[in-house]
């Protein structure tokens, strides 16, 4: 009778401080998701297919990107066209204050000479040396080239404000310019998201889309699984937890490989109860009190003791049958 339920007891690991079935495989799975609005013209991988890092798995419509693409090319260099326009307007306003300021210079040495001589005439005519008339038409040319001179003062004056206005628009511009290439940039970077690619080497999950499909940005199109990454993640129990070490090594067995064993390596045990982690986390705190034995998960990678044709056939969701007590060697 003892015989019996100790073999009862090792098969089913009965009061087993240091095994769990508990334990899964596991591996990054991460969504493909689209960047822009179209239709799906064409899908080029199926479900659980091997990829390549850069392999093309569905190409979107890209008529109306294309569009959009050539609308900012066309902004960005009528941008450019403003800027050079802008500038070729300041040379010309800085000439034209040039030639006023060589006009200045003739107007103010005629004034000048107006000037003196309305003066030689002033005293010419107080001393009767010449007439009234000849007095006055003197002084007619002094305030003709005097109205010149302050003409040609005020014209530079409004160029010289003109200068500056159109000065101030080449910061416009550059902001123009900036803006539109931006959007430029972006319209490219649409156009390159009209082909979706692999992220990484890695197989193919589930399909979420087909063709002729509309996705929006941020759609989930696939998964796909990083192969080359593998672990165990075990549920031990609270009362099991003080026979785990990390750094220990440990057997585990496969159900799906017909019980394949392999080494592993306990490299992290969690902060939290797997309780801890779900959505709605178990409180006790209200009602009637019911222990129940919560579960540690603990990482436990593979060790390179292991063949990695045979880790290969491990897939994510498998289950593992862990136990601390045994090296795979026994």
């Amino acid at each position: 009778g003892f015989g019996l339920f100790w073999l009862i007891r090792q098969y089913f690991h009965i009061g087993d401080k240091t095994y769990t079935e508990a334990a899964q495989v596991e591996e990054f799975i991460n969504p493909i998701n689209t960047r822009v609005s179209a239709y799906i013209k064409e899908i080029k991988f199926i479900e659980h297919q091997q990829v390549k890092k850069g392999d093309t798995l569905a190409i979107l419509d890209d008529r109306e990107i294309i569009t959009q693409l050539g609308q900012a090319e066309a902004a960005y260099q009528n941008a450019l066209a403003q800027r050079s326009a802008t500038g070729s307007s300041i040379n010309t306003v800085s000439n034209n204050v040039s030639v006023m300021e060589s006009n200045i210079a003739g107007a103010k040495a005629r004034l000048w000479n107006a000037e003196k001589n309305l003066n030689r005439y002033k005293n010419l005519l107080a001393a009767e040396a010449v007439t009234k008339q000849q007095f006055d038409q003197m002084k007619t040319e002094y305030d003709a080239q005097k109205a010149v001179y302050q003409t040609l003062i005020n014209q530079k004056q409004s160029a010289n404000l003109s200068t500056t206005e159109v000065r101030s628009k080449l910061g416009i511009n550059d902001a123009e310019i900036k803006r539109t290439k931006a959007a430029l940039d972006m319209a490219k970077i649409n156009l390159s998201y009209t082909v979706i690619t692999a992220p990484y080497d890695g197989v193919m999950g589930r399909r979420t889309i087909s063709e002729g499909q509309l996705i929006q940005p941020g759609q989930q199109v696939a998964t796909i699984v990083l192969n080359n990454q593998k672990w165990v993640t075990a549920n031990f129990l609270e009362s099991q937890m003080p026979n785990i070490r990390i750094g220990e090594k440990l057997m585990m067995t496969a159900d799906a490989l017909g019980g394949e064993k392999f080494e592993g390596v306990v490299t992290a045990v969690s902060a939290a109860t797997g309780s801890r982690y779900s959505s709605v986390p178990t409180d006790n705190s209200t009602g009637n009190f019911i222990k129940v034995q919560q579960r540690i998960p603990v990482r436990i990678e593979f060790t390179d003791a292991n063949k990695k044709e045979d880790v290969a056939k491990l897939s994510a969701g498998m289950n593992m049958n862990v136990s601390i007590n045994k090296k795979l060697k026994d």
